[in-house]
């Protein structure tokens, strides 16, 4: 064979590997973001629970999601490569969470005219949208993240056969995107 079709095919070959690793990585940060959601719904529902004792779907949409969750999951898990110094990580995670929710809470009164959390009246808060109690316990959160969460996910996705993830990715996308349409059509959020 001439080399010019083993370096073609070669290329070809590199180019599909490329791709299915992108791929992969594409649905592992797509599962954290839904994993971060999701757990975030959950954190809500127990903590509300706990301080009104009842359950209401908080949120914008109405599965049991919150994407505020998801994002500052993945914000999170880029501070992966400081894991090994935990307090920096921490105040990372603080930091970077504060924002996060600081910025959607302020786009949300000024764009949308939804305060969709109240903290005011709470130690430290700022502007009513963020405060200590919450920052902290994203860190919290960013912690258990990185040192039990993550881990024990990334064993058992390295388990689970490529085409079971990505058609579990493909099933969460339209769930998801549903739901966003649906919302945003017909849901009235709880607001403060």
């Amino acid at each position: 064979m001439d080399n010019s079709v083993i370096s073609l095919e070669n290329n070809r070959m590199a180019e599909g590997l490329l791709q299915k690793q992108f791929l992969n990585r594409l649905c592992y940060l797509f599962l954290i973001f839904m994993t971060g959601c999701l757990v975030g719904w959950v954190y809500e529902e127990i903590f509300y629970w706990f301080t009104e004792e009842m359950l209401r779907n908080r949120g914008i949409l109405y599965g049991p999601w919150l994407p505020i969750y998801g994002i500052g999951a993945l914000g999170i898990y880029a501070l992966k490569p400081l894991k090994k110094y935990p307090l920096l990580l921490f105040l990372l995670c603080v930091g970077v969470t504060g924002v996060l929710e600081y910025i959607i809470g302020y786009v949300g009164i000024r764009l949308f005219g939804m305060r969709l959390w109240d903290y005011r009246g709470l130690f430290l808060n700022i502007d009513g949208i963020i405060c200590f109690r919450s920052v902290v316990s994203f860190g919290i959160m960013g912690i258990a993240l990185h040192y039990l969460i993550e881990p024990m996910a990334e064993k058992l996705y390295r388990r689970i056969s490529t085409r079971v993830i990505r058609t579990l990715c493909i099933v969460l996308s339209v769930l998801f995107i549903a739901d966003c349409i649906l919302s945003f059509l017909f849901r009235t959020p709880i607001t403060y």
